[in-house]
């Protein structure tokens, strides 16, 4: 029995042996859900738009990390830096509801609300407008680029790319007014580190949404080996 389990792999997984490789080669997924995507996504890329009535001289943009006046707007509240301890505060409580909530419902976080889950199944979602559904590109992976293919591809890339820069895009809104940024992106007056980190967000939203996807959650992410304690009797 435990020979056959040394050349088989282990109960847990017997595709891997015992003293076989940490890293196992790639298989694709094809995912087909959508849920909270609409909604989380809506949030990220709307929220820096949204205006908030504060006093004379004070920004006016609901969410905002004014780091070169030291301060975090979000709505009403207004934060400095040695008030810190909030922050800390809601840290705690974030982590505790997350501990909650996954401990109860099992992967909701990674599921659901998790922006690796929400900008792949985004990605994915354009695979399967451009490329047609799952079917067709699982059979599509398994043969060589045709002519017919690459206008598609193409495509896809396309609108990747876009995506992808309008996400870097919205993050940089959340450290500036966000109207005033757009129109100097628009016509090229915005500081040069705002292009920068656009660019190096940009890549980093095509890499990981769009190449690596689940291989993020099973290597890079830290949550599984937590969940897996929450959930070992």
């Amino acid at each position: 029995m435990k020979l056959a389990l040394k050349k088989t792999g282990s109960r847990d997984n017997p595709s891997i042996g015992e003293d076989g490789p940490l890293y196992t080669a790639h298989k694709k997924v094809q995912p087909q859900r959508w849920r909270l995507l609409v909604v989380c996504l809506g949030i990220y890329y709307l929220l820096p738009f949204v205006r908030w009535r504060r006093c004379l001289g004070v920004p006016d943009q609901a969410v905002l990390l004014d780091l070169p006046n030291r301060r975090f707007y979000f709505f009403f509240i207004e934060l400095w830096p040695q008030e810190l301890y909030y922050f800390t505060g809601l840290l705690v409580l974030a982590a505790l509801a997350l501990f909650l909530m996954n401990a109860l419902g099992g992967r909701i976080w990674c599921g659901y609300l998790c922006p690796q889950t929400a900008w792949t199944d985004l990605f994915y979602a354009v695979e399967r407008w451009v490329e047609d559904d799952r079917r067709d590109r699982l059979r599509a992976a398994a043969r060589p680029m045709t002519v017919g293919r690459a206008p598609k591809r193409v495509l896809k890339h396309a609108v990747w790319l876009m995506i992808a820069w309008w996400t870097g895009g919205a993050w940089v809104l959340y450290f500036v007014d966000a109207h005033t940024l757009v129109r100097d992106l628009a016509t090229f007056q915005a500081p040069a580190i705002s292009y920068i980190w656009i660019g190096i967000l940009t890549a980093t939203t095509c890499l990981l949404a769009g190449y690596m996807r689940e291989q993020v959650c099973v290597y890079m992410c830290p949550w599984p080996r937590i969940q897996a304690a929450l959930a070992d009797e």
